[in-house]
């Protein structure tokens, strides 16, 4: 019974007392800035901290009523330059003049810092960054399945037929038809109509009018012997009009051979 008595005495001598503020005028105990304070511990450290902010440089945060010009007197403390030039800011390799001057003038606009413009400029960089590796994920899927389509409809001359394409742009003078960009930031050289119609055009061309009746052959070098060899072959061939009478494209194709013929025996 006896070690239970002194261990119970231990127990009360080491315990805080709740009564801390009985000590205390009633008027001082009362006041609503000491009601959470449990212990004479705790506020010892809560003097220690105000004492600490006593010299440090304060923000006063406007209320509703605050104009612009409180503001700026806000971010200009909270280390905003003191204009948009002054911005030290790395925006990235691919940004212009244009968008540095942008981004600078909406930083300060809206009050940022240094560091906080900093901070938003690099997540922007990762933000588009990502959204340009999609696109270009996006349109090589898309050229990936014109290609497949494309194979399909011309068949094995597909190569042939695409390179023959492009070199009616360049004949027509309008290599940079196939750079504009459309809507969906694909190629216009890419978009498979396109394709379709200049193979078209290409065909014909040299089939109502020839290879190079257009200008001369004397005038187009590039037409070799061998060019006019292998298209002969090609009207000729065993399956063509060429050797079917009743065929409607007969009489054409016998004049182009004929024609090519006469060409190539100048």
């Amino acid at each position: 019974m006896a070690e239970e008595q002194v261990a119970e005495a231990a127990e009360e001598a080491t315990t805080p007392s709740d009564d801390w503020k009985s000590s205390l005028d009633p008027t001082i105990a009362s006041d609503a800035s000491l009601q959470h304070i449990g212990s004479i511990d705790a506020m010892a450290k809560s003097y220690i901290n105000a004492q600490k902010m006593v010299g440090a440089e304060k923000v006063a945060i406007p209320g509703s009523w605050a104009t612009d010009e409180d503001w700026n007197g806000i971010y200009n403390k909270l280390g905003r330059p003191e204009a948009p030039d002054k911005y030290e800011l790395e925006l990235g390799e691919n940004a212009d003049a244009d968008f540095s001057d942008w981004f600078k003038n909406t930083a300060h606009g809206v009050g940022l810092s240094t560091q906080q413009a900093q901070k938003l400029a690099a997540a922007y960089g990762e933000y588009t960054g990502n959204a340009q590796q999609a696109t270009d994920e996006q349109i090589e899927s898309r050229r990936a399945e014109v290609e497949t389509e494309l194979r399909k409809e011309l068949g094995n001359n597909y190569d042939d037929k695409l390179q023959s394409a492009n070199a009616m742009l360049q004949e027509l003078e309008a290599p940079d038809l196939a750079e504009i960009a459309l809507a969906d930031g694909s190629l216009l050289g890419d978009n498979p109509d396109l394709i379709k119609l200049m193979v078209r055009v290409n065909e014909y061309v040299k089939e109502q009018v020839g290879e190079d009746a257009l200008a001369g052959r004397e005038s187009r070098p590039d037409v070799s012997d061998e060019d006019l060899h292998n298209r002969i072959s090609e009207l000729t061939q065993a399956d063509s009009p060429y050797w079917t009478k009743m065929h409607p494209d007969h009489d054409r194709v016998v004049a182009e051979a004929l024609r090519l013929r006469e060409q190539l025996n100048g």
